[in-house]
């Protein structure tokens, strides 16, 4: 698996859940379980997320072409890591200490996913 398979993967499912918490932030909240308004914190909250969420995406797209080796290439190969490692870590807390529903299953497996993917690419002999 090369990187810019993984930065693509990764920032198009960035990209869309960026897109839904950023612009309908009470709706993609609905879906996960919480009921909320448009103006509660947790949507406000939200936009912020689903802001970070879009610049990574535009990131990952930027860098897609850069050469595997690059010092550029490899920060954002750790970021993703680390990005991808603490959100399985929180989800998992959602989980096991939050009122979920179903849906989080979603958030632990795309983490765990892009744990493992971006793990490969820092882990793997050159």
């Amino acid at each position: 698996m090369t990187h810019k398979t993984v930065f693509v993967l990764s920032g198009v499912v960035l990209l869309i859940f960026g897109l839904v918490w950023f612009v309908i932030p009470n709706v993609g909240l609905g879906v996960f379980g919480h009921d909320v308004q448009v103006n509660d914190l947790a949507a406000i909250l939200t936009r912020y997320w689903g802001s970070a969420f879009i610049a990574f995406a535009v990131i990952l797209w930027l860098a897609r072409n850069g050469q595997s080796d690059s010092i550029a290439v490899k920060a954002i190969t750790y970021g993703g890591f680390v990005l991808a490692v603490t959100g399985l870590v929180a989800a998992v807390i959602d989980y096991l200490y939050g009122d979920p529903n179903a849906v989080i299953w979603l958030s632990i497996g795309l983490y765990a996913l892009f744990a493992i993917l971006y793990g490969i690419l820092l882990f793997k002999k050159a």
